[in-house]
């Protein structure tokens, strides 16, 4: 079954000297965890006269990760997109 979420995507820049900020001094966080590191691997689609990419829609398989399967993202607006998430298959889902 499909699993929507709304994206909303905010860019910074930042040097090799900048440093994070202490998040838990940040209001609503008691701590934060390290995990460790997780390799991802993605593969993106398109048609060959790329129109996914002429509107600004996404389509990809990935794997490794929490989420790994077929990411679908739809805008929005400016800066916000809906993904749709497919468990990981062979084949593309009929959903997407």
């Amino acid at each position: 079954m499909a699993d929507t979420k709304r994206e909303i995507e905010r860019k910074y820049e930042a040097t090799d000297d900048t440093r994070l900020p202490d998040l838990t001094r940040a209001a609503g966080v008691d701590r934060t965890v390290h995990h460790g590191l997780t390799e991802l691997d993605a593969v993106y689609y398109d048609t060959a006269d790329l129109r996914l990419a002429a509107d600004a829609l996404t389509l990809r398989r990935r794997t490794g990760g929490a989420d790994e399967g077929w990411h679908a993202k739809f805008p929005v607006a400016v800066g916000v997109r809906d993904e749709i998430h497919e468990p990981l298959s062979d084949a593309l889902p009929p959903s997407l």
